[in-house]
């Protein structure tokens, strides 16, 4: 039985909502790639795949991670041949370990439910290199000022209303358990950086680095 998308009804329209209000971050996290040196990227979660594309020109080898045909085929449509797509599970993506020096993930996090965001970091933290960073943008725990707490609860709170159901459902869990600061509280192995904030200080861009590797199963040795 093939899993329901998602997205197939937004994917068209989503660069046209999106691109605009996260330029400033996309263009972050090519900075931090291109201070860190990172040669070999991966996107888990890409969507459309306007993060890669803002890469693109940066010599780097691009591989972006969906589960959604109708998202990769928008990214598929807009990218480059260069940037690589697989459209496979960002839980368990079966691509070799320790082999990228950036991965990405990207407003991801707060969609999903509690065992998936946490399988998807683990994978993060399966596929780096451990010389390499896990570059996170997302919701956080708003500062306690008027217009911060005004834009969180009213303002994005609304936007992850439109997204259907289970989407919202997933976010105020995530929200709930203290947003992006509380889930690397929990599952963090590494050293974790704030790199910068964004609308008020509602979403935070975080490095995680210093990945102890992860020994290798017994029945590949």
């Amino acid at each position: 039985m093939q899993n329901h998308d998602e997205y197939q009804n937004t994917a068209r329209i989503y660069d046209f909502l999106f691109s605009r209000p996260l330029k400033r971050i996309h263009e972050t996290i090519r900075t931090c790639l291109n201070h860190n040196k990172a040669k070999n990227v991966i996107d888990l979660c890409c969507g459309t795949g306007k993060q890669l594309r803002v890469l693109a020109d940066q010599d780097m080898m691009l591989t972006g991670v969906d589960m959604s045909q109708a998202m990769l085929n928008e990214a598929r449509k807009k990218s480059p041949s260069l940037i690589h797509y697989l459209e496979t599970d960002a839980r368990n993506t079966k691509l070799p370990a320790a082999q990228y020096d950036g991965v990405i993930i990207s407003f991801a996090l707060h969609e999903k439910n509690a065992a998936q965001h946490e399988s998807i970091f683990k994978e993060a933290c399966r596929l780096v290199h451990p010389q390499g960073h896990i570059l996170i943008a997302d919701y956080c725990i708003p500062p306690e000022e008027m217009p911060s707490q005004l834009l969180s609860t009213v303002g994005f709170q609304s936007i992850e209303r439109l997204a259907g159901i289970n989407h919202y459902h997933c976010y105020k869990d995530w929200m709930g358990s203290d947003a992006v600061e509380g889930f690397l509280a929990r599952n963090n192995p590494g050293k974790l950086s704030l790199v910068s904030e964004y609308y008020m200080g509602c979403i935070k861009l975080l490095s995680v680095s210093g990945i102890p590797q992860q020994p290798i199963p017994e029945e590949v040795l």
